[in-house]
Formats: C-alpha cells, sequence, structure tokens
C-alpha cells in the first residue's frame, strides 16, 4: 500500500468502482508532474502509463504527481512506447508497472492493470527510433493476436488480486472476433475487456467502417459471454463512441474510455470535441495554462456523461454495409495520394 491509504479513499473508490452514471467513464490520462505550474487536476478518475514519449531519444519514466482527489486509476502497460527491440517480456512488463505504482504512490488507488498487448495501429521507424500511426496488415497482425492473448493469459495468471483491463487487438471483423474468443478464457467478473488498436481513428477516418464492422461483430458475441465492461483504449472519436455506447447499451455493458487529450488540447490551441469545439480558441499565457487545462477535462467528462443526450446525431443504430476489400484499399489508395498532394 502507498503512504496515502486511509480507510476514507477506499470507500470513495468503492462507490466510483461499483457505479457508473455517466454514459461514458473518462479515465484522463496524466503524463505529467505539474500543469505549467499548476497541480495536475483531471478528477476522480486518471489512466496512467509507467512510460512515455513517442521516438527512442525522449521514452522515459512518466514522472506524475496524482491530486489527492484523483481516486481511482487504471494502469496502462507502457507497450504504447515500446517499439521493435524494446518490447519487455510479460514478467518484465508486470514488473515496470508495479514498480511505477510503488515509486509515485498510486498503488493504493489502482482499481485495474491492463495486460501488456502488441499494438497493431504503430508503426516504427528505424532509422529515426520514431513510431508513427499506421495499421498493420492482415497477414502481420495475426502475430500481434497470438502474443495479445498470451499478455491476457500472463498478467490473469499474475493479478494477485487486481482487477485487469484485458486487450485485444487485430485488423479485421475476423481476426479482431478471433482475438477477443483467445482472450475471454482468462476475463474475470470484475475485469474490463481492452479494446485495442484504435486510438488513429480520430485522426484516419476511413477507418470508421472497419471499426463499425468489429464492434458488430465483437459486442453481441462477448454479451452472449457474460463480459460486462468494456474499455476502448485512447478514442475519443464521437462517430465511433455513438454507435459502440449504443450497441453496449443494447448488451447492458458500461462503456469507459481513456485519453490525455482532454488535458493537452488547450495546451496545443484546441478547444472542445464535436459540436462544442472552438476554432477561434487560442492558447492562453502561461499563468491561465493550468486553469484551462481543468475546465477543459471536466468539460469532456461532462460532455462524455451526458453523451446519449448531447449525440444523438451518432447514438443510434446504423446498418453495417460490408466493404470488399479491394475497395478498402482504394480508399486507402487515394486518401495517401491526396494527403501526399496536400504537402
Amino acid at each position: 500500500m502507498g503512504s496515502g491509504f486511509t480507510g476514507e479513499p477506499s470507500a470513495l473508490q468503492n462507490r466510483w468502482v461499483t457505479q457508473q452514471e455517466e454514459a461514458i467513464r473518462l479515465y484522463c490520462g496524466v503524463c505529467e508532474d505539474d500543469w505549467n505550474g499548476q497541480p495536475v487536476q483531471v478528477g476522480p478518475l486518471a489512466c496512467v502509463s509507467p512510460v512515455y514519449g513517442r521516438t527512442l531519444q525522449t521514452k522515459s519514466v512518466n514522472y506524475v504527481k496524482i491530486a489527492p482527489e484523483t481516486c481511482v486509476i487504471i494502469q496502462d502497460s507502457g507497450a504504447f512506447c515500446d517499439g521493435p527491440g524494446q518490447r519487455l517480456t510479460f514478467a518484465a512488463a508486470l514488473k515496470r508497472q508495479v514498480k511505477h505504482a510503488a515509486r509515485f504512490d498510486y498503488d493504493w488507488r489502482l482499481t485495474h492493470r491492463a495486460s501488456y498487448d502488441l499494438l497493431i495501429d504503430e508503426c516504427y521507424d528505424p532509422l529515426i527510433g520514431r513510431r508513427s500511426n499506421g495499421r498493420w496488415s492482415e497477414r502481420a497482425a495475426w502475430e500481434a493476436c497470438i502474443e495479445t492473448i498470451q499478455a491476457a493469459a500472463f498478467l490473469s495468471a499474475h493479478r494477485e488480486g487486481m482487477p485487469c483491463i484485458l486487450s485485444a487487438q487485430g485488423v479485421t471483423p475476423k481476426q479482431y472476433l478471433k482475438c477477443v474468443q483467445g482472450i475471454l478464457p482468462y476475463l474475470r467478473d470484475e475485469d474490463m475487456l481492452g479494446l485495442g488498436g484504435w486510438c488513429i481513428l480520430g485522426m484516419r477516418h476511413y477507418l470508421l467502417p472497419m471499426f463499425r464492422q468489429v464492434i458488430h461483430e465483437v459486442i453481441p458475441f462477448v454479451a452472449s459471454e457474460g463480459v460486462r465492461r468494456i474499455h476502448l483504449w485512447g478514442c475519443l472519436y464521437a462517430p465511433a463512441l455513438g454507435e459502440l455506447l449504443y450497441l453496449c447499451d443494447q448488451h447492458h455493458i458500461l462503456l469507459s474510455v481513456d485519453s490525455v487529450g482532454p488535458s493537452l488540447r488547450p495546451v496545443l490551441g484546441r478547444w472542445g470535441y464535436s459540436f462544442w469545439s472552438d476554432r477561434s480558441y487560442r492558447r492562453p499565457p502561461l499563468l491561465e495554462l493550468g486553469r484551462h487545462r481543468k475546465l477543459h477535462v471536466y468539460l469532456v467528462r461532462c460532455w462524455l456523461r451526458a453523451f446519449r443526450d448531447l449525440e444523438q446525431r451518432y447514438y443510434r443504430w446504423i446498418p453495417v454495409r460490408y466493404q470488399w476489400p479491394c475497395f478498402e484499399n482504394l480508399n486507402e489508395e487515394v486518401i495517401a495520394a491526396s494527403e501526399e498532394a496536400m504537402r
């Protein structure tokens, strides 16, 4: 237990764990120990990774300082930052998670720990040691699916009483469903099933039809197997959230997401999501930036809490129309050509 453990936070934590009043629960990502001189205040729910950084040069321990009011934390595995040649063994990845939680005194606030999956929406350039958003081929992704299932099995066997988020990967509906089917035997009642591989949806909108096909295959199946909690990793794209939430509601499944975006958008001079985005917003002076970041996280929580009412154009049933692979490849080629022409 961390030095800050008392009975009162434990009782508050139990309330958050056992009850979900929000349409979509947000675990805000934390990757700093202060906000431009102000305390990091992401609210009651947070997500923490033991490592942070996009390149070999910038990857480092995630130095965090969690505010007292943050009483519930889920812990990412750090797989997002580990490129080829940097992957750890499952045991080493778990040890890294345990040590980080103890070092930064949030182990007593942990409610779930994530499995060390192998991401299929990240590609690496070995020359510069930098990752970029990209999709693996279906053939290559089978290897990731196998390792992802093995990661789930390992963490489940070494949970030591800690509930888990067992994550799935895949690039096609069939492949994703196979990965989920391989993971389910290791999932327990208090666990969440993590949907990985979709954090690039907000930037790669052409993947939305594939995402829709995947969730229409996966959600009814896992509901029939008794899964009651789904966590979508790193995605706040409203069209994707709307249909996923609708499907989860039909099958009595609770939905949560995580993202560091709510706290970082004001730093980048951006405000809001979906209908409440404000293109006139400009990054404020440093003395005001911390307050803006806290307010933005709060407003994102309000948006997700009332998502069913606020996003009725997305929260609805939409028939799935399957697209032949040849046309999917053509779409990607057209989009790539368009992006190249705009450079």
